[in-house]
């Protein structure tokens, strides 16, 4: 790897350098006697004059893992892009063909950890698993590129060490490919996407995952026939968002539509509510008594939510209504017809159920002629950042507010697991909105449970761990001075030469930096 392609770029006066160490550019790495050298940068020349400089730490990074010259002098001319990550991530060799392919010189990226270039990068799943990877077709979202790509984790002495990426560049071959298939689908393809899109806009549903357009489309052909559905998915997904659509879409949209929550009304008074009562049935009873959810929903949808909770013997009633079309209302009387198209949503996992004996079988074969299963929140991917962006704008404007959110803050809701979904990030953002004093939303306005996060890259050395807290510590001092320089420094007892160093290191922000 040579000099001139890591070098940072930066013309110096020679004099401005007195009693410096000035090495020529085609200087080797492993040439430099690092011991000899005082400063913290190291300057290169070509000819005379000064062109840049690299920080000694990285040099002595270098050295230590790029010992092995011949071999990384084969790899350098090979048509296929290479990358090489020690233990931690931290890139110590990349070819000229990964900066070719990426289209990133390589000062941007030797000496960087690879989590902080490409946070989704398969090489980060090698490190943890230490199991090769081998993909064809692979997207590398951040740039557009299609690759075949093997990755491999690599031993010293059968001691873990790293891992190392080899791919080639398949991005026009891929696209021909897709253009044949796009082309010979585009009409019914595009015009079900735009569809989904609009409905979407139209009930102002936030969401562009390809699994969750995909359930949207499915969602938009069942909605045009009275099938009874059945919403699956994890608390706070949406599913009377999903069943509010399909009804919104369907033939009876302009009919009632009527919720009714399972798990929320007692055991003694759901049979009431579902089916309705005749004056007197019962003590406590209305005097003209009362109609039940599924004759308010006569030619129209009922929901009913939490279905999973319902007693064994309101799912016998609630079968023999789906069979024969009527209910029976307490109190006794006739039987009454009802045209009634049914959804209904569990978190719960009915087959288990079923198993067990707590929920029926056919009442499950009823419910289910369609089912649809919503995604968690963590596994829609890019509908997290749309979420975040939705809730912090409604929030903004409810609360009179115009707050940004830190890239701090910003990464611990990308990397949280959202186990309450989709409701949990909307309590969460507003909390972050109404306890947000300044111009952003920062760590400390999050809730105490994200906070508390931590790193998923677990440090294994004293060296990363001592680095770990020195950043903390920098930050916090920089926070409590308000990010003034001057102050910061003479707390932290460095120069100001050195605590810019340290920030820039550390890759920390400052908002307003003030000397």
């Amino acid at each position: 790897m040579k000099i001139s392609k890591i070098i940072k770029l930066k013309e110096h006066n020679k004099e401005e350098l007195n009693n410096i160490n000035i090495f020529p550019v085609d200087i080797s790495i492993d040439k430099i006697d690092v011991s000899e050298i005082n400063s913290e940068i190291i300057y290169f020349k070509d000819k005379e004059k000064i062109v840049g400089y690299i920080e000694k730490e990285l040099i002595c990074y270098l050295q230590e893992k790029n010992s092995n010259n011949m071999f990384l002098n084969i790899v350098e001319d090979i048509e296929e892009a290479v990358i090489i990550i020690d233990e931690f991530g931290r890139i110590f060799y990349a070819n000229k063909n990964y900066s070719k392919i990426l289209g990133v010189p390589l000062n941007k990226v030797i000496g960087k950890y690879i989590q902080n270039i490409e946070s989704n990068a398969s090489i980060i799943e090698v490190l943890k698993t230490k199991k090769p990877i081998i993909k064809s077709n692979h997207l590398i979202k951040s740039i557009e590129k299609y690759v075949n790509v093997r990755i491999y984790p690599f031993f010293v002495n059968s001691t873990f060490a790293g891992a190392y990426s080899i791919f080639t560049d398949v991005t026009e071959l891929n696209y021909l490919n897709q253009e044949v298939i796009r082309i010979s689908n585009v009409a019914s393809q595009y015009n079900e996407k735009l569809i989904a899109q609009e409905k979407l806009k139209e009930l102002k549903i936030v969401g562009k995952n390809k699994n969750f357009l995909n359930l949207i489309t499915k969602s938009l052909s069942v909605a045009k026939t009275d099938a009874s559905v059945l919403i699956l998915g994890e608390n706070g997904t949406g599913k009377d968002i999903l069943a509010k659509f399909i009804y919104k879409n369907s033939k009876r949209a302009d009919e009632p539509f009527i919720i009714l929550n399972c798990a929320a009304v007692p055991e003694n008074l759901i049979e009431s509510e579902m089916f309705g009562y005749y004056a007197g049935a019962f003590t406590g009873a209305k005097k003209t008594g009362q109609i039940g959810k599924f004759q308010m929903a006569d030619k129209g949808t009922i929901f009913l939510d939490e279905v999973g909770d319902m007693s064994l013997s309101m799912q016998a009633k609630l079968l023999r209504t789906l069979e024969t079309g009527e209910i029976e209302k307490i109190g006794g009387g006739q039987n009454i017809k009802v045209d009634v198209r049914v959804i209904a949503a569990t978190n719960q996992k009915l087959e288990s159920k079923i198993e067990d004996g707590s929920f029926r079988q056919d009442l499950f074969y009823r419910l289910s002629v369609v089912t649809l299963e919503l995604p968690p929140l963590r596994k829609r991917g890019v509908d997290i950042t749309l979420f975040i962006n939705y809730f912090l704008q409604k929030y903004n404007l409810k609360y009179n507010k115009n707050l940004m959110v830190s890239k701090e803050a910003y990464d611990i809701l990308l990397e949280y697991n959202w186990p309450g979904n989709i409701r949990e990030l909307k309590n969460c953002i507003e909390h972050c909105v109404i306890l947000a004093n300044g111009n952003s939303i920062e760590i400390e306005n999050l809730p105490k449970r994200l906070q508390n996060i931590k790193n998923k890259t677990i440090s294994t050395t004293l060296q990363e761990h001592l680095q770990e807290k020195e950043k903390e510590v920098i930050e916090n001092t920089l926070r409590v001075c308000n990010y003034n320089i001057n102050m910061a420094k003479k707390m932290l007892n460095i120069s100001e030469r050195t605590i810019y160093r340290k920030i820039k290191a550390y890759n920390i922000i400052l908002p307003k930096v003030t000397k």
